[in-house]
């Protein structure tokens, strides 16, 4: 990562809809002063263009609400998608359909705060 980002690693997975591995990291002192949830893209992504590139790679990042924990977020990104043609795998969902950019249990009903 550049720069002084101190990422924690949380996971690493294969992301279908984009035919690309993905490694999932907690950044915890983002400047926006949230936590933010941060997946780094390996090489074949097939995903939209318009992610940052950090390091070489397309970059999603995303709010993660003070309430929830770390399996709320691994709960997340092992969120099963309904559909297998599904354009978004489950963790991108509340910023690519519903303008969020924080993280929320858009499968519970949950709203946007």
């Amino acid at each position: 990562m550049t720069g002084t980002v101190k990422l924690k690693l949380l996971c690493s997975a294969h992301c279908k809809q984009y035919n690309s591995d993905a490694r999932f990291f907690i950044d915890e002192a983002h400047p926006s002063g949230q936590p933010h949830l941060i997946v780094q893209y390996g090489d074949g992504y097939g995903g939209r263009d318009d992610l940052p590139i950090v390091d070489g790679h397309p970059q999603f990042a995303a709010g993660i609400p003070k309430d929830w924990t770390e399996q709320d977020v691994m709960d997340l990104i092992l969120w099963p998608m309904k559909s297998p043609a599904a354009p978004y795998p489950a963790w991108e969902v509340p910023a690519r359909v519903h303008g969020s950019s924080e993280l929320f249990r858009w499968w519970a009903g949950e709203k946007p705060r």
